[in-house]
């Protein structure tokens, strides 16, 4: 399965998954949008390169963030 930055307000998610969810917080250098990459076990290895996906992917759509971005 794979990772997913899933879009975050009021530290509620915009989906909820039953994945393992990253701590690190990603935001939209923009706007401040908020995200966290919800990710299955068998992507574990590849958090780091999911969050630097995620965070230009982020970036890229600002003003218009979607809920979730699939990475």
């Amino acid at each position: 399965m794979p990772a997913e930055a899933i879009l975050y307000t009021n530290n509620i998610p915009a989906i909820v998954y039953g994945k393992n969810v990253d701590s690190v917080l990603l935001t939209c250098l923009s706007c401040g949008a908020e995200y966290h990459i919800h990710y299955s076990n068998s992507e574990f290895r590849r958090l780091a390169d999911s969050r630097i996906l995620a965070e230009s992917r982020i970036n890229a759509e600002h003003p218009n963030h979607e809920r979730s971005i699939l990475l």
